[in-house]
């Protein structure tokens, strides 16, 4: 006999959790099925104990996983029985990641687990796709949530990857730039100090300035390097705690130029997130609760939290949002008129696309000056360094004339 954690859910709309036995895992489930209890989850103890452990899921490739969701639409349109249907989506995928995880919701579902409790079990795949599936399956309509959701990631993935291709040539830029000083300070200045001090000549006070400045620089380029690695460390450790996560994150919403960017980026990530799950059928509570965990910002997700238990207490989500101090005032007013006129989810989705197209036009907006800026810097620094190293030569060549 071996033992199983079930998480079970009573007729009264109970949640339970307790250990159970029985010689296999379908057995049990037949049993309690038999008893009256809507079965969330069932794990083997054996199993649990190694999930503390070193080993942890691997990561699936976003685009692998568009790649997966779009066939596995396609299939389950044509009406392919669904193990067969897993079948040929574990055998045709080229990431040994997503052909195990596969294999292991193909398992599942011969063992008799729904379909969103195998992809849940798995721990590969989001918590808002096993939310949107189990929405699915419950109404009947697998293949339309199926189709909101490819929906959902082609639009997501198509912003985040617009969003961070505009941030390549600036990278570039600081790079270049970031090149230019260490020629300057390794090669540069010190051929030029060696130079001048053979000569033995009277130097300007810019040249002495800038040639005592890199040398200090360059004395200590060891230890100046090794204190950013150790800060970087330090704020790494740092960002492990909740407090100063959320410190970072209303200091980084607060940001001149690039904070209200990152602001709205992320509320139209829980828009489009929320807007998703509600088009599949889950009810409001269980998706603010699947959101909080699907977003990137902290901040948000303690939002979301907070207004999760009002609204599970009969408050409307617009109240609750407003009060969280996150969102912006247009938002807040486009899920309100969602709330009033019964199409939240539509209402959700317009204020992703809203929010969206602003940050790719502030975005642009933006970027079309960090080209010139950047530039401008260079070319300053290029100019500082040719003044001040060959001010003496200039001094001199006066002098013999």
């Amino acid at each position: 006999m071996a033992e199983f954690v079930c998480k079970l859910g009573t007729e009264a709309g109970r949640v339970l959790t307790q250990t159970e036995e029985a010689r296999s895992e379908e057995e049990l489930r037949q049993r309690l099925r038999l008893q009256g209890f809507l079965i969330f989850s069932i794990e083997s103890k054996d199993i649990l104990k190694f999930k503390s452990g070193p080993s942890r899921p691997g990561k699936i490739s976003p685009d692998d996983f568009l790649i997966f969701n779009q066939q596995f639409l396609t299939l389950s349109k044509s009406g392919l029985p669904l193990q067969k249907s897993l079948d040929l989506l574990a055998h045709q995928t080229r990431s040994d990641v997503l052909r195990s995880a596969i294999e292991g919701v193909r398992d599942k579902v011969r063992s008799g687990a729904l379909l969103s409790e195998a992809f849940d079990s798995t721990g590969n795949f989001p918590k808002i796709y096993c939310a949107t599936v189990r929405a699915g399956e419950r109404s009947g309509s697998l293949d339309k949530v199926l189709g909101q959701y490819v929906a959902y990631q082609k639009q997501s993935r198509g912003f985040r990857k617009k969003f961070i291709s505009a941030l390549i040539y600036p990278a570039i830029l600081i790079v270049v730039l970031c090149l230019l000083v260490t020629l300057v300070i390794e090669y540069i200045v010190p051929q030029f100090a060696k130079l001048y001090a053979d000569m033995d000549v009277q130097l300007p006070a810019l040249t002495t300035f800038t040639i005592s400045f890199a040398m200090q620089i360059k004395h200590f380029f060891l230890l100046i390097v090794l204190g950013f690695v150790g800060l970087f460390f330090l704020f790494k450790a740092a960002a492990r705690s909740e407090k100063t996560q959320l410190a970072w994150e209303r200091t980084k919403f607060r940001l001149p130029m690039v904070g209200g960017l990152l602001l709205k980026f992320s509320v139209a990530e829980f828009a489009r997130t929320l807007a998703v799950l509600l088009q599949g059928g889950t009810p409001i509570v269980s998706a603010l609760d699947t959101a909080k965990d699907s977003v990137s910002s902290p901040w948000l997700s303690q939002a979301i939290t907070q207004a999760r238990a009002e609204v599970a207490s009969g408050k409307e989500l617009s109240t609750c949002l407003r009060a969280s101090g996150f969102f912006p005032s247009i938002a807040i007013d486009m899920i309100e008129v969602g709330e009033t006129t019964g199409a939240m989810s539509n209402m959700l989705e317009a204020l992703a696309e809203f929010f969206e197209e602003d940050v790719n036009i502030d975005l642009e907006t933006r970027l079309a000056l960090v080209g010139p800026v950047m530039i401008a810097v260079i070319a300053i620094i290029v100019a500082f360094v040719l003044i001040a190293f060959y001010m003496p030569l200039f001094s001199m060549a006066s002098m013999v004339h």
